[in-house]
């Protein structure tokens, strides 16, 4: 199974040092289908992940954070962990 996290991590130093690279995946955002259209350019730069992949790696993560608790979450989350969103915001953060 892959990383998505390592994957998007990588992508976003990517991003952070090519403005071009940063600039095809703002770019993504005003597409049709906009997660589509970013996993498509993260894997046309190397950084293979589909829609699915991203989506599940983010619940898993917050699934994880449940049961990580002393005891187990008694009330699951009414959402999980976007990655996608969490991309974007971490990219406009840029050092």
């Amino acid at each position: 199974m892959k990383n998505i996290g390592l994957l998007l991590d990588e992508l976003l130093s990517a991003a952070r040092s090519d403005p071009a690279v940063k600039a095809q995946l703002l770019a993504t955002r005003e597409q049709k289908d906009p997660l589509a259209a970013f996993c498509s350019t993260a894997s046309s730069l190397g950084y293979p992940m589909d829609p699915g992949e991203l989506i599940a790696a983010g619940e898993e993560y917050s699934c994880n954070q449940l049961k990580s608790t002393n005891g187990g979450g008694v009330t699951p989350y009414a959402y999980f962990d976007d990655l996608y969103d969490n991309f974007f915001t971490a990219l406009s953060f840029s050092f």
